[in-house]
């Protein structure tokens, strides 16, 4: 139950740190200046995302093993 509950804090602290990374990104350019949101992200935000990404996958991994275990 622990390593459930630990797997998916970590899937949706990893999920909402995303987002809100793409919001912030998207935020700090004129409207209507880029054609996505990941276009938005330069240089050390794709780190940051990266990391966010492997939060939500790991995350997910730990709450699948955990379910299964049962």
């Amino acid at each position: 139950m622990k390593k459930m509950i630990f797997g998916t804090g970590l899937l949706l602290s990893g999920v909402i740190g995303f987002a809100g990374l793409c919001i912030a990104a998207a935020q700090t350019v004129e409207a209507g200046s880029r054609s996505s949101v990941l276009g938005c992200l330069h240089g050390e935000d794709w780190i940051v995302l990266l990391v966010f990404a492997a939060m939500t996958i790991v995350g997910l991994v730990i709450a699948i093993r955990a379910i299964k275990e049962k």
